[in-house]
């Protein structure tokens, strides 16, 4: 009795698993970077920091619950972001680019924390993490193709 319910539980399983929808990756590696991590990763670095001009300091930083929302949504979207860079179709490689691409998950999680924690000093430290993760694929992908299209956040 209990090998058939063990049969008749694998194939269930195996029946689940076949009745999946496959995942396949429909926009291009350029459309995630450019409608989502840019933009995402642009609102994050934008959110806390201090701007010296001429006789004036600026201290940047969210003080409304919407504008925590938004650093919280951007950072949610990064994170996702980096799983779907991993994704078939848009991975460049197995090895070095997963490895960026989970440094990317894993610095734009940390920023969701620091945001749900209304922790201003988190967010700025962490959104440092993100631009070191960005800045290590773009130097060791993108740059590397073409080294006149560097930009400066």
């Amino acid at each position: 009795m209990q090998k058939r319910i063990c049969l008749l539980s694998s194939l269930l399983l195996l029946a689940a698993c076949k009745a999946s929808p496959p995942i396949k990756a429909v926009s291009t590696l350029e459309e995630v970077m450019h409608h989502m991590v840019i933009p995402n990763a642009d609102v994050v670095w934008d959110s806390v920091g201090t701007i010296y001009t001429v006789g004036h300091v600026e201290e940047r930083q969210p003080r409304t619950d919407e504008e925590w929302l938004a650093v919280e949504a951007s950072s949610t979207i990064l994170t996702e972001a980096g799983n779907l860079l991993m994704m078939e179709g848009r991975a460049k490689d197995n090895g070095p680019w997963m490895d960026r691409a989970r440094a990317l998950r894993e610095a734009a999680a940390a920023v969701h924390q620091a945001a749900k924690a209304r922790d201003v000093a988190a967010v700025f430290e962490r959104g440092g993490y993100l631009f070191d993760a960005c800045q290590g694929c773009h130097f060791q992908y993108r740059f590397e193709k073409d080294p006149n299209t560097i930009r400066s956040h």
